[in-house]
Order: structure tokens, then C-alpha cells, then sequence
């Protein structure tokens, strides 16, 4: 099998993947109160139709439309050279690290504060922005977070340490 025929392969098995775990939500969240079910599915079902039409998307692509030579298949977009280089890659792995180190600090201290912790860093240290833009967003982060604890009776993760601060 050639390069372009596994990377559409791999492409179609994600988009899989992704449709079985919205699938998974929209089921597992039956048992939950009408208010903690609303968001995974509706959020699963619309996920699982993006990624109907994905599939179909592709299947169509593939199959029924035969591109002209040098045509540019849509379904099949290639990653840039730039994408792909060793500094691409260096570039991604720094962006995951900082989403690793936010699930790190929701276990470590809860949602709320870890959302005052990593929004600012984030913000300040990787793209530069000015400390109000942050402590901003942080008091929104923060309103909306309260919000829907209480339209919604949401309970936001707590984190192991949340009982040894003094707040």
C-alpha cells in the first residue's frame, strides 16, 4: 500500500474513532440527570453527524468522483512541509504539554483554580499577552464557570489538594 492510500486510510480510521467516541457519550450519558445529560448528547449527536457527513465526504471523494490528474482531493489534504519538520513537531509537543499540564492542574487543584493558574501562564508566557487581557479572561473564565454551576447544577472537579488550601 502506498503513502497516499495509508494516509487516507489513517484519516477514515480517525474520523472512525472519533465517531465510536461520540457514540459512547450520547450512550453513557442515559443514566445521568436531565441537566448533567443535555451537553454530552447533544454535543455527541452533533459530533456523530460531523462525522457522518465526514465519512460520507470521503466515500464520495474516493469512489464516485474521480478527480482529474493534479486535482486537489479535499477530503485528502497533506500536512505542510513546515507542519512536518522537526521544528513543526517540537512546536506540537510544546502545545500538548501545555494541555497535559492543564489536566495536571484540574487533578491537582480543581477546575476553578487551575483555570486561574493556567489561563494567565498560558496567556503571558507562550503568546504574550498582556497581564489585564488575562486576569480578564481569568473573571470570565471564572463568571461562566459560576454560571453554570448554577443554571445547570454543574459540580466542576475539586482537585486532591482543594482541601489543604486556606480558601
Amino acid at each position: 500500500m502506498d503513502s497516499a492510500r495509508l494516509s487516507a486510510w489513517l484519516r477514515t480510521g480517525f474520523v472512525v474513532l472519533v465517531l465510536l467516541a461520540a457514540i459512547f457519550a450520547v450512550w453513557s450519558a442515559e443514566d445521568f440527570r436531565r441537566a448533567a445529560r443535555l451537553f454530552p448528547q447533544y454535543g455527541g449527536a452533533a459530533l456523530a453527524l460531523l462525522c457522518a457527513f465526514e465519512l460520507l465526504r470521503q466515500f464520495l471523494r474516493r469512489k464516485l468522483l474521480t478527480p482529474s490528474e493534479g486535482a486537489l482531493n479535499t477530503a485528502d489534504i497533506g500536512l505542510e512541509a513546515e507542519e512536518t519538520s522537526l521544528e513543526g513537531w517540537k512546536r506540537s509537543l510544546v502545545m500538548m504539554g501545555w494541555v497535559f499540564g492543564y489536566m495536571l492542574l484540574i487533578w491537582l487543584l480543581g477546575m476553578a483554580l487551575a483555570t486561574a493558574v493556567f489561563v494567565p501562564a498560558l496567556l503571558i508566557l507562550r503568546f504574550r499577552a498582556p497581564v489585564y487581557t488575562a486576569l480578564v479572561l481569568v473573571a470570565g473564565l471564572w463568571g461562566l464557570m459560576w454560571a453554570l454551576r448554577g443554571a445547570l447544577n454543574l459540580r466542576l472537579p475539586s482537585g486532591v489538594l482543594a482541601g489543604s488550601f486556606p480558601f
